[in-house]
C-alpha cells in the first residue's frame, strides 16, 4: 500500500482549491456580467414566409445560435407565411405585403384572430438575373429600360434581339433566341411587389396580361404571377428555384431579391431609372431610392407601417434603383395557443438582434441596411411582443435613447452617424454616382439631407421626407417609354415633354388601392400624373401619418462590448494560470510517492 506524505497532500489540496476558486470566480463573473442574450438559453421558435428576405433571415438565424437561441425559418413564400402565422402554425412570419390595406393581396382570406405587430425588418431591391450567352460567352452588361422589362414580363417582347432590348445595348450581337421568362410558382411577396410596379407604372401592359391569363383578382396586384398559358414563361418554386433554373438554363431571365443572383455569381440587368441612368440594386442605390418611400405611421390606419413605393419608382436622383422595397416581420402582440411568454422572450431577442447587429452584414449579402429611424420605429413594435426579458428591454431603450440624443450608435448601424439626425441615411451621402453623371448632374443631389417620408401629418424630426430637386442630366436611358400606353415617360424624352404637368382636375378620380387615376373621359393617366393627384388628395383629406411616440429610458452604461472584453480577460487569465498550477499538481503527486509497508 502506498502512502502520500501529509505535506504533499496539503500542497495538492491548496492547488486544487486555487483552481476551483479560479473556476468559481470565472463562472460567477460570466453569470454576472454576460448579457442575458449571451448566457440564457431561449425557447426554440419557428417562422416562415418570404424567400425574398430569406438570405437575410437565415443569416440572422445562424448568428443568433451563438447567443443560446435556436430559430427555425422556412422561406416558403410570403403567402404561405402569412397563412401559417394567422393559423398559429408558426411563431412569426416575414412578408413583403401586409394582411390589410391598399397593398394587401386580395387572395388572402385568412387573417390573424389575435393582436400582432408589423415591423420593417430588411430593405433590398428586386433584381433581374439573366443567363444570356453572346458569342459563346456569358453576357454581363445587359441594360434594360423599365419599359423593356415590362414588355418582357407581360409577354410582349419574346426575343433577345428585339429592338426594345437592342436599342440600349448597341454593338452587342444579341442572339435571335426566345426569352425564357422565369416567374415564381407559389404566392410570393416578390411577385406582389413586382406586379404592383407593373400595375402602377405600366397599367395598359398589365391589364393586357391579366386579360390574357385571367390571373389578376379584380385587376389588382397579386402574389401569384399571372403567367398561365404563356408559352415562353416557366414557373419555379421559391427564390432558390428560380435562381437555380436560371443559372442552369441559357436565355432565361427572372425576378427576385439581388442577394440570390449575387450568391449564384450571375449578373443582373442594369435597369434604367427616371433620371435616365442604368443601375443595379446595390445597398446605396436602394438606400437612395427608399428615401422616397412613404411609411404610414398612423397607428389607427390599416396601412400602419406599410410602404407606398409610388414615388420610389419615379425618383429622379441618378443613383436610384427603382424597384426597391422593404420587407416586414409579423410578430404576435399577445400570447395565444403555443406562443407563450418564453417564446416571446426568444422572439424579442431575435428581432432585436435582426434590427441592430444583424443589419451590419446586409450590404455584403445583397440587401440594404435598414435606416436608423425605421429601426427605432420597428423597436416600438418589438416592445409589444409579450414576455420580453429585462436584457432585451434594456437594449431597446438604450438604443433608442442613444440614437435620439446623438450620444452613440449602440447598433453600429451603417446608416447612422452619431451627432446627426436619425432620419439621415449615411449611405445616401456616400452613394456613388453612375458613369456619365457629371458635376452638374450630381449637384442637385450631393450631400442632400433627405429622409423617409411618413406622408401628411408627420412631425419634423421624425420621419420627414425630401422632395425631388431639379431634373438630372440625362443618360442613355432617357429615350424610353412610348408615352401612349399608360407607361411613365422616362427622363426628358419627347414623350415626357409632351405630358402636361397636371391635367384638368375636373373629373379626375383615383383608386389608391391600385394607384390608377382616370380623367372625365375614362382615360388612364400616366403613373407620374396619377401620383400628383393622389398626393394632392392625401394632403387635403387623407389619413395623417403620425410620428411614432418614443419612450426613452436611461442608458444602461455597461454594454455588450465591455462584457465580452471582461469575459475574454478572465478566460485568458485561466489559460495563463492553469499550466503552472497543473504542473505543480502533477510534480507534487509524483514526488510524494512512499514505500510499501
Amino acid at each position: 500500500m502506498t502512502h502520500e506524505p501529509q505535506k504533499t497532500r496539503q500542497t495538492r489540496g491548496r492547488v486544487t482549491r486555487r483552481v476551483l476558486a479560479l473556476l468559481t470566480v470565472l463562472t460567477i463573473a460570466s453569470g454576472t456580467f454576460v448579457p442575458a442574450a449571451l448566457a440564457a438559453s431561449y425557447t426554440r421558435i419557428g417562422g416562415s414566409g418570404s424567400s425574398w428576405a430569406g438570405n437575410a433571415v437565415n443569416q440572422w438565424v445562424t448568428d443568433i445560435r451563438s447567443q443560446g437561441s435556436t430559430v427555425d425559418y422556412n422561406p416558403s413564400g410570403s403567402s404561405t407565411g402569412r397563412k401559417e402565422f394567422a393559423n398559429g402554425l408558426v411563431d412569426f412570419a416575414v412578408s413583403e405585403i401586409p394582411y390589410k390595406g391598399d397593398t394587401a393581396d386580395p387572395q388572402d382570406t385568412v387573417f390573424p384572430g389575435f393582436k400582432y405587430s408589423m415591423l420593417p425588418i430588411a430593405a433590398g431591391g428586386t433584381s433581374f438575373m439573366y443567363n444570356l450567352p453572346v458569342n459563346g460567352k456569358r453576357f454581363s452588361e445587359l441594360k434594360l429600360t423599365q419599359d423593356a422589362l415590362a414588355r418582357i414580363f407581360t409577354g410582349k417582347v419574346t426575343r433577345w434581339n428585339d429592338p426594345a432590348i437592342a436599342k440600349t445595348n448597341p454593338g452587342v450581337n444579341l442572339p435571335d433566341q426566345q426569352i425564357r421568362v422565369v416567374v415564381r410558382s407559389e404566392g410570393s411577396g416578390a411577385t406582389a411587389q413586382f406586379t404592383l410596379w407593373l400595375k402602377r407604372q405600366f397599367p395598359s401592359y398589365y391589364a393586357e396580361l391579366c386579360g390574357k391569363t385571367g390571373g389578376c383578382p379584380n385587376g389588382g396586384a397579386t402574389s401569384y404571377f399571372p403567367g398561365q398559358g404563356i408559352s415562353n414563361f416557366s414557373a419555379q418554386n421559391g427564390s432558390s428555384g428560380v435562381t437555380t433554373y436560371t443559372a442552369n438554363t441559357p436565355y432565361t431571365i427572372n425576378y427576385d431579391e439581388y442577394s440570390y443572383a449575387l450568391g449564384a455569381n450571375f449578373p443582373v440587368a442594369q435597369v434604367g431609372n427616371a433620371a435616365g441612368f442604368f443601375t443595379i440594386p446595390t445597398d446605396t442605390a436602394v438606400a437612395v431610392a427608399l428615401t422616397k418611400a412613404k411609411i404610414n405611421t398612423d397607428a389607427s390606419s390599416p396601412n400602419y407601417l406599410s410602404q407606398d413605393l409610388s414615388a420610389v419608382y419615379t425618383h429622379k436622383d441618378p443613383r436610384v434603383y427603382a424597384l426597391s422595397a422593404y420587407t416586414y416581420m409579423l410578430a404576435p402582440a399577445q400570447t395565444r395557443g403555443s406562443f407563450d411568454n418564453s417564446k416571446g422572450a426568444a422572439l424579442g431577442n431575435f428581432s432585436t438582434y435582426s434590427l441592430c447587429e444583424g443589419q451590419q452584414t446586409m450590404g455584403a449579402l445583397g440587401y440594404s441596411p435598414l435606416p436608423m429611424n425605421l429601426v427605432m420605429s420597428a423597436m416600438q413594435q418589438v416592445k409589444k411582443i409579450p414576455g420580453l426579458d429585462a436584457d432585451t428591454k434594456s437594449r431597446l431603450d438604450s438604443t433608442i435613447n442613444a440614437a435620439q440624443n446623438s450620444s452613440g450608435n449602440p447598433c453600429n448601424n451603417p446608416t447612422f452617424k452619431p451627432g446627426q439626425d436619425v432620419n439621415n441615411n449615411q449611405l445616401v451621402f456616400t452613394a456613388p454616382f453612375p458613369s456619365g453623371c457629371d458635376s452638374a448632374c450630381q449637384a442637385p443631389w450631393r450631400g442632400k439631407n433627405v429622409g423617409y417620408n411618413a406622408g401628411p401629418g408627420a412631425k419634423p424630426g421624425q420621419v420627414a421626407g425630401g422632395s425631388d430637386g431639379p431634373a438630372a442630366a440625362q443618360g442613355p436611358a432617357a429615350a424610353q417609354g412610348p408615352g401612349s400606353n399608360g407607361a411613365v415617360p422616362q427622363g426628358n424624352s419627347p414623350a415626357a415633354k409632351n405630358q402636361p404637368a397636371k391635367a384638368n382636375k375636373s373629373g379626375v378620380s383615383c383608386n389608391r388601392a391600385t394607384g390608377q387615376c382616370t380623367d372625365a373621359k375614362g382615360n388612364v393617366l400616366a403613373a407620374e400624373q396619377a401620383q400628383q393627384y393622389m398626393d394632392a388628395s392625401a394632403e387635403a383629406s387623407g389619413p395623417g401619418a403620425k410620428a411614432v411616440p418614443l419612450v426613452l429610458a436611461g442608458n444602461t452604461g455597461w454594454g455588450t462590448s465591455q462584457n465580452l472584453l471582461l469575459v475574454a480577460a478572465l478566460f485568458l487569465l485561466l489559460l495563463v494560470l492553469t499550466p503552472p498550477l497543473a504542473a505543480r499538481y502533477i510534480k507534487g503527486g509524483r514526488s510524494g510517492k512512499g514505500t510499501d509497508s
